[in-house]
């Protein structure tokens, strides 16, 4: 299998975190949901907007009847190379076909699960995409999302960025406030949905059964020996190398102008990040950083009406 190239400008979650996807999610945590909302012998599972495949692969491992999985990805470089179900499971067959949330290529009333992880983030109407998940779900089925609020995260501190003190949490703060406000403007999605989505579910014609908070962080630690902080940091250094945020320099001035941004400020809090990414970088090099890594990702079930 070749790589694939990683095409960051397309706004897809996998393109951005790399060998990370593969720590996101703790395997018991997983099970106990599916025991708490009380899915059901289930026999088929639609992962939208799959990417490589992550999230098929987590919940397959967790699914033991599961015997049909498909994934639907708009990106044809994601569909040509996704792996949704992992070897030891011969009898779950697996098909990525391309399209979109919005108009999923399926009859109504196919799948007892519909899931996505990360993708309404990226879409400009959550509501659209969550009725199409509903409409292929069979009645009585589950949605299930996972759905992050990353504003939330910008308050998360390291042992470096807490001695920068309060003007400078504040800064960071307002200045991802304002891209991801212009990300929502320009119809590209809201990086925080997961705060929103009961009322998207009800909209959908949704009856929400659970509203829980996935038991993940990303944490980093000396001696950063674990296979999780080592794909993190390799994460971080090529972030750096490649002078991208969360967005590269292009991207993120977009976002910060559509958001009300003044162009006049944003090349010192544009280098103001790049400073603190630098800074937090040379302290992982020299073994003095060190954050539990909190991270607001939901994790929503809704059931379609019979």
């Amino acid at each position: 299998m070749q790589p694939v190239i990683m095409d960051r400008s397309s706004g897809h979650s996998a393109a951005f975190f790399d060998e990370q996807r593969d720590f996101w999610w703790h395997e018991d945590f997983l099970r106990l949901m599916v025991s708490r909302l009380g899915i059901g012998p289930t026999r088929s599972l639609l992962d939208v907007g799959c990417g490589l495949g992550h999230w098929s692969r987590v919940l397959t491992r967790v699914l033991p009847a599961l015997t049909e999985c498909v994934g639907v990805d708009p990106d044809l470089a994601w569909v040509e190379q996704a792996v949704l179900v992992e070897d030891h499971r011969p009898t779950t067959t697996a098909t990525v076909i391309q399209g979109r949330g919005e108009q999923l290529p399926f009859p109504d009333g196919h799948f007892d699960l519909v899931t996505c992880q990360t993708v309404l983030i990226h879409v400009a109407d959550a509501v659209a995409v969550l009725r199409e998940m509903c409409r292929v779900a069979r009645p009585g089925g589950t949605v299930l999302v996972a759905e992050p609020n990353n504003l939330a995260g910008q308050v998360v501190r390291t042992s470096v960025s807490a001695q920068s003190g309060p003007i400078a949490l504040a800064s960071a703060l307002a200045f991802y406030a304002t891209c991801e406000a212009g990300k929502a403007a320009l119809g590209e999605g809201d990086n925080s949905v997961g705060d929103l989505l009961p009322g998207c579910f009800a909209e959908a014609g949704l009856s929400v059964v659970a509203c829980c908070l996935s038991d993940k962080t990303s944490p980093l630690w000396p001696p950063y020996s674990s296979p999780e902080q080592v794909a993190s940091i390799e994460a971080r250094a090529t972030a750096l190398s490649d002078e991208r945020w969360f967005w590269d320099r292009d991207q993120t001035l977009r976002y910060f102008l559509a958001g009300g941004g003044a162009v006049t400020a944003f090349p010192a809090a544009w280098s103001a990040r790049l400073g603190a990414m630098r800074a937090e970088l040379a302290a992982i090099r020299s073994g003095r950083l060190s954050t539990a890594g909190g991270n607001l990702m939901y994790v929503i079930a809704g059931v379609k009406p019979w």
